[in-house]
């Protein structure tokens, strides 16, 4: 992000963007370790798919986000 945009932004934006990164970025490390080890022990097929559920809540506010996907565990093909 270029300082001129950023100086743009107020500091509500950038705060959640942090936290949005910091988020994106765990829960990458978290669910691709956890898929690893979960084909590695043979608990689910590689290559296989896997819900997965997410929730951010911020609970002053009783506010709660729900995501829900499906995910492919590593396999064959990298």
């Amino acid at each position: 992000m270029s300082t001129a945009s950023r100086d743009d932004m107020s500091e509500s934006e950038i705060a959640m963007r942090k936290f949005l990164k910091q988020l994106g970025v765990t829960a990458h490390q978290v669910l691709e370790s956890a898929l690893e080890e979960a084909v590695a022990d043979g608990k689910i097929e590689a290559d296989g798919q896997v819900p997965v559920v997410a929730t951010v809540t911020i609970e002053s506010l009783g506010v709660t986000h729900r995501v829900e996907a499906t995910l492919q565990a590593p396999g064959g093909n990298g």
